[in-house]
């Protein structure tokens, strides 16, 4: 090495050590800084972050995980329920944050694909909505569904089920929709415990069960079938076949279903006729979920980055892109003060996108949190250590 660089690095070392006490002494001579530093270790996302996204923290539980992470974490009716290893599932109460029970609710090598709050028939409105029910919770397995007393966790019922489910459950009146890996959207009556009907696709269906409007439910499979069915009667609307087959979950806005396909289209139908409106061409195969935002559709696309289209492209079929970022990779997770949110579970960032520049304004790093959710409006965190967070927008 040069003498003269060597010397600049030794005067470097030496500015550096002259300048660390002063640092010491600063933040010595501030408490809330210390304070705030330390918030910023205790919570998944500390105050810091939160402020940083206009949030501010309303609740923290720590679950105790038994040396492992949250293997689930659901936000269901007044309540968020957490998964930890053996499936013993504790339930929280989603306005301050008081655990209310811990209890096993199934064996510990059961996938739980659903967790559904117990539900009376004269609950049900025109919409096939309901409200909970405080007597029963309905957690659906591989095999079986157990039945929960509300109040205190205990197994207080059993319903086996004919076909083992491959995909969330989605609650449609007293019915728990689920697909599976013979192609079967099974119907399960929660209320007496038995299958009610079952559609056929072709193929093993991935992808979870979506809500279209207020009557439909759509699905695709493996075997390229996409399909729309009423709620209420099972029975089919549309139905259309596409190039090849789809592993992830349909989207839905502006009267659209999205479809990401193998076939590198990404498809966009009238969702009351099944009319395909426009595809999009990629050169990769596509096995991500598309996400809906008011007038666009964005999709994560392997040689090309986010991109983001028109929902309403007029009279083009090949569809019309907005914008891309190329190097913004991750799951759009909603809107944060007219920002499409984008959290990247590789890199635990989460991204701001301005979404008429397709630039994005904001990248904060979250390097506890393991998963995000946006639930009407709040904001849901599962963090490393058991921790599992709200919070809420400041004014």
């Amino acid at each position: 090495m040069p003498m003269h660089t060597t010397r600049m690095l030794a005067l470097a070392t030496v500015g550096i050590a002259v300048s660390l006490p002063a640092t010491a002494l600063a933040q010595q001579s501030d408490p809330l800084a210390q304070e705030r530093a330390e918030l910023d270790r205790r919570y998944a996302v500390g105050p810091t972050a939160a402020g940083e996204l206009g949030y501010r923290i309303v609740w923290q539980a720590t679950i105790d995980t038994h040396g492992g992470e949250l293997l689930d974490v659901r936000v269901e009716g007044n309540d968020v329920y957490a998964v930890a290893r053996g499936n013993r599932m504790t339930r929280i109460d989603r306005e301050d944050g008081n655990s209310i029970w811990t209890s096993t609710v199934a064996d510990s090598q059961d996938m739980i694909w659903g967790i559904t709050a117990g539900r009376t028939s004269a609950s049900f409105n025109a919409t096939g909505d309901a409200k909970p029910d405080p007597e029963k919770i309905y957690v659906t397995t591989d095999p079986v569904v157990m039945v929960v007393d509300y109040a205190t966790g205990g197994i207080v019922g059993r319903q086996d089920l004919e076909r083992i489910p491959s995909t969330d459950v989605l609650v449609f009146n007293q019915y728990l929709v689920f697909g599976t890996h013979s192609g079967r959207i099974v119907w399960h009556q929660f209320e007496v415990g038995h299958s009610w009907r079952a559609n056929q696709l072709k193929g093993p269906i991935l992808g979870n069960p979506i809500r279209v409007g207020d009557n439909d439910i759509a699905a695709a499979s493996m075997g390229g079938t996409i399909v729309t069915l009423e709620g209420r009667t099972a029975r089919r609307v549309w139905a259309d076949k596409l190039f090849d087959g789809v592993s992830a979950s349909l989207a839905t806005g502006d009267n659209m279903v999205y479809a990401a396909s193998k076939d590198q289209y990404l498809w966009a139908f009238d969702a009351n006729s099944g009319k395909t409106r426009w595809r999009y061409f990629t050169e990769r195969p596509l096995e991500t979920p598309p996400a809906s935002i008011p007038g666009s559709v964005l999709q994560w696309v392997p040689n090309e980055g986010m991109v983001c289209l028109e929902a309403d492209p007029g009279d083009s079929v090949e569809g019309v892109v907005r914008w891309k970022i190329a190097d913004l990779k991750g799951v759009v997770i909603g809107m944060i003060h007219d920002e499409i949110a984008v959290f990247d579970p590789t890199t635990r960032t989460l991204h701001l996108v301005n979404n008429d520049q397709g630039a994005v304004t904001k990248s904060i790093p979250m390097p506890q949190v393991r998963y995000i959710e946006i639930i009407d409006g709040h904001i849901y965190i599962t963090g490393d250590g058991g921790r599992v967070q709200r919070l809420d927008p400041i004014g």
